[in-house]
């Protein structure tokens, strides 16, 4: 496992914090993530069984465009998805778009330098080729690569594996706005097992061949793995022993990776939904020593591309994940002519907005190890500002998160304690003084509501030498 190097500035790009967003190709309309692939396929095909590609059409010159329009770190594009369609030119499988958008995604972010990975599905691939390895042709969750298992094992973890998905979905309270004919579909007819091969190296050959195409003939910075499922699965173990033997500096991660020990990884990664997971989550991953990342999707949620009521919260997410010390990437919803989704799309570029004056004071900043979700020795009026602390440049941030969007005049107290040596306290990135008033054993900061921002106020504390 790679480690983060000692000084800030010495960090790599996927060492440090920062920001990324992850370009989608699966939210089709009318399709959920845990779609009926019978279905699905045979509406991709042609009478001869070829792909009938239709759409997204990937614009990504515009989405280059987009990334460099937001002012992120890095950037990730779905290579292959679990529905198996390759947006790249594979030798190994005609289940591909007819242009080769991995090469555009690659050659436009090289002129545009920024860091780029590419997503690959290497838990599920549902291209018709493995149809006879499936053990759950028609649902999402077919696990194809659990070598080590029975072929009774497999096929019985997919189907309550699919099940649990199933339910969890219904139990979403999203599920009142949907479709009112996804919401009838009588799910469990469909999650049935079949007359598969017991042949998990045919679809790991395969994956492998793809990675090696992925990273000679794109030059990829790295590789974004979906999923890894602990002991339970093996493409993840097999992806891994092969880049430390094979591409050690191609960068690599897992979602869903950050709460195991991994053989072989750069960084590790995790998903969170909404604000409140944010927090959670990044407070408890605060404390990591390796690099991390937390995804999220931009709209409301990744197979929903309706925007999040609140324009703010994305850009609060972002805040709470890069203030703790990890990389906030956001999954980008593209429509099938290729645009991207309008709301969460301008739900970022506000984001971008937001952190083009202070991107430094995150990619450049170290957490403050101390334990619970409060900076210790700090006291905020408001319970809707949340403290995180960080190091930059030597000197002390406040990031003093706005949940909800407050704007009023808040109170923040420091114990003597803690900070009793504090010479200036300067509001970032503004580099505005702010006047404090020493007590016998605190010391209090009045911030006014125009000095209060919508998203997170930053406050740099310069001590007494």
């Amino acid at each position: 496992m790679r480690s983060q190097s000692d000084h800030p500035n010495r960090r790599k790009w996927w060492e440090k914090p920062g920001l990324g967003i992850q370009y989608q190709i699966e939210a089709r309309p009318g399709w959920l993530w845990n779609r009926n692939y019978d279905k699905f396929n045979a509406s991709m095909m042609d009478k001869d069984g070829n792909l009938k590609f239709n759409g997204p059409f990937c614009k990504m010159k515009k989405w280059v465009e987009f990334s460099k329009k937001v002012g992120v770190d890095y950037h990730i594009f779905e290579a292959k998805w679990h529905d198996g369609i390759c947006f790249f030119d594979s030798k190994y499988t005609n289940w591909k778009t007819p242009k080769d958008y991995c090469r555009q995604f690659a050659e436009e972010s090289k002129v545009a330098g920024i860091p780029f990975m590419f997503y690959y599905s290497n838990i599920f691939d549902h291209n018709p080729q493995f149809d006879d390895i499936q053990p759950l042709k028609s649902c999402t969750p077919s696990f194809i690569a659990m070598h080590e298992k029975s072929k009774k094992v497999i096929a019985h973890f997919s189907r309550a594996f699919t099940i649990l998905a199933w339910l969890r979905f219904i139990s979403h309270h999203l599920i009142k706005k949907l479709p009112q004919q996804e919401k009838d579909v009588k799910y469990l007819d469909e999650i049935r097992l079949n007359k598969f091969i017991y042949n998990p190296r045919k679809y790991e050959i395969y994956m492998l061949k793809q990675l090696i195409e992925l990273i000679k003939n794109y030059e990829c910075d790295g590789l974004w793995m979906d999923w890894y499922q602990m002991h339970l699965e093996a493409s993840a173990d097999i992806v891994m022993d092969f880049m430390e033997k094979k591409y050690p500096n191609i960068v690599l991660t897992f979602n869903n990776s950050i709460m195991w020990k991994l053989k072989w990884a750069h960084y590790l990664s995790y998903e969170a939904h909404n604000i409140k997971a944010a927090w959670r989550r990044a407070n408890k991953y605060r404390k990591l020593k390796k690099p991390w990342e937390i995804i999220c999707p931009a709209a409301i949620y990744w197979d929903n591309p309706m925007p999040r009521a609140d324009p703010y919260e994305v850009a609060r997410m972002a805040v709470v994940i890069m203030a703790s010390g990890g990389k906030a990437a956001f999954g980008m919803p593209s429509q099938m002519n290729g645009e991207l989704y309008s709301a969460p799309a301008r739900h970022l570029e506000l984001l971008g907005i937001w952190y083009n004056q202070r991107q430094l004071l995150f990619t450049e900043a170290t957490p403050i190890k101390y334990k619970g979700k409060k900076v210790p020795g700090i006291k905020v009026s408001e319970k809707g500002i949340r403290t995180i602390g960080t190091i930059y440049n030597n000197e002390y941030l406040i990031h003093l998160i706005n949940f909800y969007g407050i704007k009023k005049n808040i109170t923040i107290t420091f114990s003597n304690k803690q900070w009793g040596n504090i010479e200036k306290i300067v509001l970032e990135p503004r580099k505005k003084d702010l006047k404090f008033e020493q007590k016998p054993n605190t010391i209090k900061l009045l911030l006014l509501k125009e000095n209060v921002d919508k998203i997170d106020s930053i406050i740099r504390i310069i001590l007494k030498n």
